[in-house]
């Protein structure tokens, strides 16, 4: 009787702490990823806890930087969010140095126990590592590879999964301490 306990106990161990859901999705018309992200709201205020240290110009964006849906200047908050999500959310194996204006807060949404933060990744054609797109040898925007390590440096065990739309067959791909780097087909 005390031996099946032991067991479920040490199951509990195995498991991850929390794991984050995410779909993205490429949109060639824009180049850009239009990304939800899914996450426990205690992950979300422990994200907008972590993202509140972060230092970011007082200085307004540009124009077309970092501008919710009203087309009016983000909040302090959320434009430190947008920081941490540009390091540890996105394209390629390493952040760039301005990746964060290139990321646009769409809104969010309450769901239950959970909340969806929508924003949208600027896909630079040029810039960012992308395989041949057609027949022509023209660059495709999509990016190849995707990082995720959302949540890290407060626990390892964190899981996160991101399901790629618009690919056949439905790709996720799952990232985890040892996996923070992705190949994304699309």
């Amino acid at each position: 009787m005390l031996m099946p306990a032991y067991a479920l106990f040490g199951l509990l161990f195995l498991h991850p702490v929390h794991a984050t859901e995410a779909e993205v999705e490429f949109n060639a018309k824009s180049n850009r990823l239009e990304v939800a992200l899914r996450l426990d709201v205690l992950d979300a205020e422990l994200i907008d806890n972590i993202a509140s240290r972060i230092s970011v110009p007082d200085a307004k964006p540009k124009p077309t930087a970092m501008r919710d849906g009203n087309d009016e200047t983000l909040s302090l908050p959320t434009r430190q969010r947008l920081v941490y999500l540009a390091r540890n959310f996105g394209i390629g194996a390493e952040p760039t140095g301005d990746a964060a204006g290139r990321y646009h807060w769409v809104g969010e949404e309450p769901d239950g126990a959970y909340v969806w933060w929508y924003f949208e990744i600027e896909i630079d054609v040029n810039g960012d590592a992308s395989p041949p797109g057609d027949a022509d040898g023209r660059r495709s925007a999509a990016p190849d590879r995707l990082r995720c390590t959302l949540l890290r440096d407060h626990d390892s065990r964190y899981v996160h999964r991101v399901r790629l739309l618009g690919t056949t067959p439905p790709v996720t791909l799952q990232f985890d301490a040892r996996n923070t780097v992705r190949p994304a087909t699309w």
